[in-house]
C-alpha cells in the first residue's frame, strides 16, 4: 500500500501585478482545498447513494496529489502591463 505524502503546510500563492503600485498577492492554504474537495466529493458520494446511483470511488491519493510536488510556479501570465502569477509553496 502506497503512503500518503508528508502532511506538511503548503500553501498556493497568487500576486496580480498591474499599472497599479502595489503587487495584490492572495495566500490560500492548501488545507483549505483540500477540505473544498472532500466536502464536494462527500456531497456527491452521498447524493448519488439516496438516488440510488452507482457507486463513487475516489482514491485519497487523489485528493492529496498537489502535496507530492515541489515548489513550483503553476500558472503565469503576461498581458501588457498585467502579470498574474500562481505558484505551489
Amino acid at each position: 500500500m502506497r503512503r500518503l505524502p508528508p502532511l506538511r503546510p503548503r500553501f498556493l500563492y497568487l500576486v496580480v501585478r498591474g499599472p497599479f503600485p502595489w503587487p495584490l498577492p492572495l495566500v490560500l492554504p492548501l488545507c483549505a482545498l483540500e477540505w473544498a474537495l472532500f466536502l464536494a466529493l462527500f456531497l456527491l458520494k452521498t447524493r448519488r447513494f439516496l438516488r440510488g446511483g452507482p457507486a463513487l470511488g475516489v482514491p485519497l491519493g487523489r485528493v492529496f496529489a498537489l502535496r507530492g510536488l515541489p515548489p513550483l510556479p503553476l500558472v503565469e501570465v503576461r498581458v501588457g502591463a498585467l502579470e498574474v502569477r500562481l505558484v505551489l509553496l
